[in-house]
């Protein structure tokens, strides 16, 4: 354990908690930098519905004040985000962190705390481990295991795993490795990426040197439109399928035509209009984010937004007067969570609320469809 986390450790543990009439909400995600949009339209999601609730007094004259600060994607702002947090604004939820390489290290002080850190945008297996993580999306595993028997359905038997050379990232590629494994199938190659640095050549031509069906992309949409782009340029025919943690939203903003017959794992239902009429979760996340800010709801502020309910249901099961401990004590004794359009469970063995996946790929128009 790092000086600077074991003072921190110390600091907060010695820090008496007083509650103000406001319930703080603790979140850390990138507002700066090439991941800005994701960032805010993660807070923005949840801000949506938080906004809502305030506005009709359902927590018993209580608002929910969410403070998300800028990690411009960087695993030390974020670290220094989650003491910020839990140091001078007393927050009683950490909640909705942007990735797992930047919420493994709020985990001591999660303990430390004994409160709820709830709705990492990952399905990392390094944060779900954890008994104060609760999360409303399916693993890494879960959507490994819908591409592979997707592929092999169509005779795609062959790929080679992208991903970051890090712990998390490393982490990512054994999870992925290790489904094909229990399939029988032989343990695809990796091909490692620094986190933060643009994909090349060279490691184009390493991914598809033996030519492999497919590509299966742990990493952000930055380096799936890299490759596209190179791939493209080359006249490489191996397609991308990438886990959730692409943002596909970005990805067609990046990189538009290239990325057509590219293949999305989804964890929750799509935001398209078709679905606001349908799905009344849909709509109603849609008309809240439009409330907000005028905004067009998607993926990423459709999740935000989903968690955020899941929330709200939790702060009133603690009770009226909620701390850290109870809200950890009322997550994990939901039990199953109808949201007219997505449905969760959660349970005292069941911290991870969905095992839904469903795949998209990029079509006409440039719009990801099932």
């Amino acid at each position: 354990m790092s000086k600077l986390l074991a003072t921190a450790l110390l600091t907060l543990a010695m820090a008496p908690v007083a509650w103000s009439q406001d319930i703080v909400i603790g979140q850390s995600v990138p507002l700066s930098g090439s991941n800005a949009d994701i960032g805010r339209d993660m807070r923005d999601g949840a801000q949506a519905i938080f906004a809502k609730v305030n506005a009709g007094n359902q927590l018993g004259g209580r608002k929910i004040q969410l403070v998300t600060l800028d990690n411009a994607n960087n695993r030390q702002r974020a670290a220094e985000n989650t003491q910020q947090l839990l140091g001078q604004h007393n927050a009683m939820v950490l909640f909705g962190y942007n990735s797992a390489t930047n919420s493994v290290d709020a985990l001591p002080l999660v303990t430390q705390n004994n409160m709820l850190f709830f709705a990492p945008f990952s399905g990392s297996l390094s944060l779900r481990g954890h008994p104060n993580v609760y999360t409303i999306r399916a693993s890494y595993k879960d959507e490994t295991l819908k591409i592979m028997e997707s592929k092999r359905g169509v005779g795609a038997t062959r790929t080679v795993v992208l991903y970051y050379d890090d712990e998390v990232g490393r982490s990512n590629y054994e999870a992925v490795a290790s489904v094909f494994a229990d399939a029988g199938a032989e343990k695809p190659r990796g091909v490692a990426v620094k986190r933060g640095a643009a994909l090349d050549a060279a490691t184009v031509d390493e991914l598809t040197k033996d030519g492999p069906h497919y590509v299966l992309a742990t990493t952000q949409f930055s380096v799936v439109g890299d490759y596209l782009k190179i791939a493209n340029d080359k006249g490489i025919p191996v397609p991308v399928a990438a886990l959730s943690f692409v943002n596909p939203d970005e990805l067609v903003e990046s990189v538009g035509n290239l990325a057509r017959g590219t293949v999305v794992s989804q964890i929750i239902p799509s935001p398209r209009a078709s679905n606001q009429i349908s799905m009344p979760l849909v709509k109603e996340c849609a008309d809240a984010l439009k409330a907000l800010n005028g905004a067009r709801l998607n993926y990423t502020s459709l999740e935000s937004c989903i968690a955020a309910k899941v929330l709200v249901t939790a702060l009133k099961k603690a009770g009226p007067q909620p701390t850290r401990e109870s809200v950890l004590q009322a997550m994990g004794t939901l039990g199953r969570q109808d949201l007219h359009g997505y449905t969760l469970t959660f349970g005292p063995n069941q911290r991870h609320g969905s095992t839904w996946v469903e795949l998209t790929i990029l079509s006409r128009g440039n719009r990801f469809v099932q």
